[in-house]
């Protein structure tokens, strides 16, 4: 029986290495590590049974609406063969990811913004004319920013993808382009325009009168309950620390455009924004809440989810949104019927 290396390596065939890296959106150290016994995740084994399921593999990566019948029955047994020689067996057929989108179509990040008064704490790092001016420092929640980006182009590689903060994009960068908004109302004046258009997900951010509040988000229930989940703060003996965030996703049509989409991640702090980018990244959680969302959320357009972001020894602890204690709300909301039944309002 082959090693999954020696597979891989087989299903290369006559293909150079640099090829299939351009198709998967990958190096060619990363796959001649696989090729040596690596072991890939298994988003990029589905990606390979993807391309090596077409009759004729061509010089893109296809959607799986793309593949005919047979290949797509070609494509399953590929997948279920790659998993089991890497040790997981998936027979359930690959989830979507709310981060996958058409191949070639745009991708938007909008970023939030640091204020020129915090940045100006850095010193020269943050002033243009400085020698050694750093432009990465105006993102407000950078470690975010930073994990969404790697993964986002990982998932997509013919997608053109681009970052920036709100006064650095024209209208066709927010209107022709799936959407990903990071960070909140107080930092992103497109997060704030974005709420607006959406006043009909009864979720909102409560704007920080001072640098020092912590803010809230405020839901409304459906059955007329208002509620305002804030994070926790505790003093210590540097001052303060945080012990959870509150943070939402907010996945919804793109308000400019409604061919493409919108995801919204917002924590009232930026380990919050860190935490809840996790939920859909992190190797050993995303697969899972992007099942949960699937099954949760399945023919709904518009939907949300507002988690508690824990802190352990000052580390973000990734929002499993499959336990109950860690999702503080989700629209719509689940209605139990006469017969004690649960239905999708």
């Amino acid at each position: 029986m082959s090693t999954l290396a020696e597979r891989l390596r087989e299903l290369r065939g006559q293909l150079t290495q640099l090829a299939l890296g351009r198709v998967l959106g990958v190096s060619v150290p990363l796959i001649s590590s696989w090729e040596r016994g690596a072991v890939p995740p298994p988003e990029r084994l589905n990606d390979y049974a993807r391309y090596f399921a077409q009759a004729k593999p061509g010089p893109k990566l296809p959607r799986l609406g793309e593949l005919s019948g047979d290949e797509h029955q070609a494509y399953e047994k590929l997948r279920r063969d790659l998993n089991r020689l890497r040790g997981s067996v998936e027979d359930e057929p690959e989830v979507p990811h709310p981060l996958r989108f058409p191949p070639g179509q745009a991708i938007t990040i909008v970023s939030s913004e640091l204020p020129g008064f915090i940045r100006e704490q850095f010193g020269d790092v943050s002033k243009p004319q400085g020698p050694d001016y750093v432009d990465a420092y105006k993102y407000a929640d950078l470690d975010a920013l930073i994990e969404l980006l790697s993964f986002v182009r990982g998932m997509n590689p013919s997608n053109p993808t681009l970052v920036g903060v709100p006064r650095e994009l024209s209208t066709d960068d927010l209107t022709a382009a799936h959407l990903i908004v990071l960070g909140g109302v107080d930092f992103n004046e497109v997060t704030e325009a974005v709420m607006d258009d959406l006043s009909h997900v009864p979720v909102k951010q409560l704007r920080r009168a001072t640098f020092q509040d912590t803010g809230a988000f405020s839901v409304a229930w459906a059955d007329g309950r208002r509620s305002e989940f804030v994070p926790k703060l505790l003093p210590d003996q540097h001052g303060t620390s945080l012990r959870e965030d509150v943070a939402q996703y907010l996945r919804a049509p793109n308000p400019y455009n409604r061919e493409r989409t919108l995801s919204f991640f917002n924590g009232m702090y930026s380990r919050g924004s860190y935490g809840v980018v996790r939920a859909l990244t992190d190797p050993e959680i995303h697969r899972r809440n992007a099942t949960y969302v699937d099954r949760r959320f399945r023919g709904a357009d518009t939907y949300s989810i507002v988690c508690r972001v824990k802190i352990v020894a000052n580390e973000v602890v990734v929002p499993d949104w499959t336990v109950d204690d860690i999702r503080l709300h989700e629209w719509p909301e689940v209605e139990r019927d006469r017969s004690g039944g649960a239905a999708i309002q």
